[in-house]
């Protein structure tokens, strides 16, 4: 059985990744995503620089990860980068793009690479518009201080 039925919809991206120098003496390098784009406009590319496409597609159970992203001064597309043979001095390429702050953490804590680019004001106000009419958060719920409940009850 598919998931289909969780996606409320999809962004294409075009995206250009390229090196980047830095002052280091170990890494005189790293490589950056550095450009975003529409997935139909073509986006020129210099010798060490790589364009791909990605689609980040929005579930119904990400709702609050693309709440916090969105509750922040600046929202992001979160790009989970992988290298060719764990090899950082060879170009990488964007595995996934997401619009979830939930999903890139997960990313993080299973020590993927993640880099963002700021989200477009377009695809900002179509993620926010979706969010604010399906997503409710849940209201917080006080937890009573264990010293106030009966030691036989405490958890």
């Amino acid at each position: 059985m598919s998931a289909n039925f969780l996606v409320l919809g999809e962004v294409s991206f075009k995206v250009k990744i390229g090196k980047v120098a830095q002052s280091s003496p170990w890494q005189p390098f790293r490589w950056q995503v550095l450009e975003l784009g529409p997935a139909d406009a073509p986006m020129p590319q210099g010798d060490e620089e790589r364009v791909q496409t990605v689609t980040a597609e929005v579930y119904q159970d990400q709702l609050q990860g693309y709440f916090l992203n969105l509750d922040t001064d600046v929202p992001y597309v979160f790009f989970c980068v992988r290298y060719p043979e764990e090899n950082k001095n060879l170009m990488p390429s964007v595995f996934e793009a997401t619009l979830s702050y939930d999903e890139a953490a997960r990313w993080m804590d299973a020590n993927d690479e993640v880099q963002t680019l700021p989200l477009p004001a377009a695809v900002a106000s179509w993620l926010a518009e979706l969010v604010q009419a399906r997503y409710q958060p849940e209201p917080k719920q006080r937890r009573r201080p264990q010293s106030f409940v009966k030691p036989d009850k405490r958890g």
